[in-house]
């Protein structure tokens, strides 16, 4: 399908289509144009914070765990009320490459980054992460 425009029989207005859908992603409606090109409109470079809160969360309850006040997810999850596959989905938000948080952190993710992308199985090497999220190496140092 493409783009059209189709003039009214009085020449008085102008029939405009356009053919884009709407995604949600993180709370954002997006549009998606019909190639699969995103825009976010009014998006700005400024930090995410559902992103941010699920990094605090996933921070916290790993140094629940290495501190040893929970044996296991199971015990943490039931212990502080929390449904076991949101613990489990989100505590792995602490194994990302530390350029990939400072990125969310700072705002500078990649526009199409969402929390679902970070909630399904991702790779534990950084590199990989960086692939499949689509950011860029860090420069060395």
């Amino acid at each position: 399908m493409t783009a059209s425009i189709t003039p009214s029989s009085d020449g008085k207005y102008v029939d405009v289509f356009v053919p884009i859908t709407f995604k949600r992603f993180g709370g954002r409606k997006t549009i998606v144009a019909p190639d699969g090109t995103q825009f976010l409109p009014g998006r700005s470079k400024a930090t995410d914070s559902t992103l941010i809160k699920a990094l605090s969360r996933a921070w916290r309850w790993q140094k629940l765990l290495d501190a040893g006040a929970y044996s296991s997810i199971a015990e943490m999850a039931d212990k502080e009320g929390i449904n076991r596959s949101y613990l489990s989905r989100t505590i792995r938000l602490a194994l990302l490459a530390p350029d990939i948080v400072e990125a969310i952190l700072n705002g500078t993710q990649p526009s199409t980054l969402q929390l679902s992308d970070l909630e399904r199985p991702f790779p534990i090497d950084w590199e990989a992460q960086r692939t499949a999220f689509g950011f860029r190496a860090p420069p060395a140092r």
